[in-house]
């Protein structure tokens, strides 16, 4: 068997056959019941008793918090009895301290008469007397009756008729003693005493409520970005392709790299050393020019080089056009460029910056952060829900990808793990209202806690080391105690104003008396009403 307690927290309208079914229901091990101030199953000894067979049928322990009166009637059935939750854990195995038992006959009447200044048919009866004396006859108390003086016996005489009085007659003045009897006591002075009694705030109390059950859920978020080049970087290329020099002398023509020709204002620089040979005479008596083709390149890069076919026909360095030419008004090209010259570019291409990467990568975390939102968000909203720490999202970025050139578009990829923790509000609510309840030491001497006046207020939960704790501020109100046997007791014999001042710690109290004349409250316990408010004052 467990030696940890288990604990069985009752309402105020449970009754002992429901409490019954809860103690046998309860895991094993010794059970302590913790009884707010006015419970069913624990206003009586009897109901403590069998609560005490129950538990003792299942071969446990049964053990009671409570106030006094309860820790009274508790130790009268023979059950250990405590004034806190701690105190009955901490208890030894042995019994409790014997609690003396307060035998006190209490009876409130709630609700409104007709007339509050006229006695009522149950002031007419005794103090603990049960509904149904209301409609019996009213007993009239024998009056006390002398010992009869000794006499010594008459010597027997004859005996004589009509002795006594008729048996009818008899019974006759019976009843009319009683109908007398019951008239006077129905004019015997009353009082109607009113009782608003006055609460007052407790707390707020403030507990640190741990979930150990808490419902965990997690998951990883996965997305992906382009990084946009806005770079760019400068093209420019030189045209390039071959020109045919002509030598019209009989001898041949050194031309140096570098020699330029050109297509109206394009230039282009020979690749390499040539020498042109020398022409030959025709049978015609005319000059075939000696030729040879040589590389060239633009002199700057651009579109412009790119000339078409037999564009190029000047040698520019004039010394070299004149040993070519050969003789003075030759009017036979130097130079030709059989095919077009090609390959002259002057533009730009895109270069991806660390601008470009940081805005891919800002745009990448923000589309993580959205999804994880998203997983949290999934839960029920009236959920009490924290986030785990979160790490920072794996991002995966190509190898030089800062100053990669053309490439426009690259994509990137990354993920982010995340974890939330979510409490019902709802059971850490009833977590604290049970600790505040249970906590007896709280209630000032002689009051009893309102149970329906605790409320709960939730503070900023946090996750520390995975255990998800939240703050709760806990506010009750306590209601004073009535002992009508001690209400009446304090103002028999008082008149309506000294019994409203004298019961003003009480709270409102309005006290009536009837007949008209009665001046004080009467004597006469049963002859004094006790009222006392449902819904109780608060005080200021």
């Amino acid at each position: 068997m467990s030696e940890t307690p288990v604990v069985v927290y009752l309402e105020s309208d449970d009754e002992v056959t429901s409490v019954v079914r809860r103690l046998r229901a309860a895991d094993p091990g010794p059970i302590v019941i913790v009884a707010p101030g006015r419970s069913r199953a624990t206003s009586s000894v009897v109901a403590l008793r069998l609560l005490g067979r129950a538990a003792e049928a299942d071969g446990r322990s049964l053990s009671v918090v409570g106030d006094a009166l309860t820790r009274s009637l508790a130790a009268e059935a023979g059950l250990p009895a405590f004034g806190s939750l701690e105190e009955a854990r901490s208890a030894d195995a042995g019994p409790a301290p014997a609690v003396e038992p307060r035998h006190a006959s209490i009876s409130v009447v709630r609700g409104r008469a007709a007339d509050e200044t006229a006695p009522t048919l149950a002031a007419l009866v005794p103090s603990g007397a049960s509904p149904d004396d209301l409609t019996r006859p009213v007993a009239v108390p024998p009056l006390p009756s002398r010992p009869a003086a000794p006499r010594r016996r008459p010597p027997a005489r004859a005996p004589r008729r009509n002795a006594g009085l008729p048996v009818g007659l008899l019974t006759a003045l019976a009843l009319l003693l009683v109908a007398a009897t019951a008239a006077g006591a129905a004019l015997l002075p009353a009082a109607t005493v009113t009782i608003v009694p006055r609460s007052d705030e407790i707390g707020p109390v403030d507990y640190e409520i741990e979930v150990a059950d808490a419902e965990r859920s997690s998951g990883t978020a996965i997305a992906t970005a382009e990084v946009v080049a806005t770079g760019s970087y400068p093209i420019q290329e030189l045209a390039s392709g071959s020109v045919v020099l002509f030598n019209w002398t009989y001898v041949p023509v050194d031309v140096p790299a570098g020699t330029f020709v050109a297509a109206g204002e394009q230039a282009f620089a020979t690749q390499a050393d040539v020498t042109v040979p020398p022409g030959e005479l025709t049978a015609g008596g005319q000059i075939a020019a000696g030729d040879i083709g040589v590389a060239i390149v633009a002199a700057v890069p651009g579109p412009a080089g790119n000339v078409a076919a037999e564009a190029i026909n000047v040698v520019v360095n004039q010394s070299i056009d004149a040993r070519l030419r050969g003789f003075p008004n030759n009017p036979e090209p130097r130079a030709l460029n059989p095919e077009p010259t090609a390959g002259g570019v002057d533009t730009s291409g895109p270069e991806i910056t660390q601008a470009d990467v940081d805005t891919a990568v800002a745009a990448l975390r923000d589309d993580l952060a959205s999804q994880v939102a998203v997983g949290i968000g999934t839960a029920n909203p009236d959920q009490i829900s924290v986030e785990a720490p979160r790490g920072e999202p794996v991002i995966e970025l190509p190898e030089g990808l800062v100053g990669m050139r053309d490439e426009a578009r690259v994509e990137i990829s990354g993920e982010l793990a995340w974890e939330v923790v979510r409490a019902d509000p709802a059971s850490v609510m009833d977590e604290a209202r049970a600790l505040l309840v249970a906590d007896l030491s709280l209630l000032p001497d002689g009051h009893e806690l309102l149970e329906d006046s605790v409320e709960v207020e939730l503070g900023q939960s946090s996750l520390a080391d995975g255990v998800l704790t939240v703050p709760a501020a806990v506010t009750a109100r306590s209601i004073r105690r009535i002992d009508v046997d001690d209400v009446r007791s304090r103002i028999a014999g008082l008149s309506a104003e000294e019994a409203e001042a004298a019961l003003a710690d009480l709270g409102s109290v309005s006290v009536k008396l009837w007949p008209g004349w009665a001046a004080t409250v009467p004597e006469l316990e049963w002859r004094v009403e006790i009222r006392v408010a449902e819904t109780p004052e608060e005080s200021a």
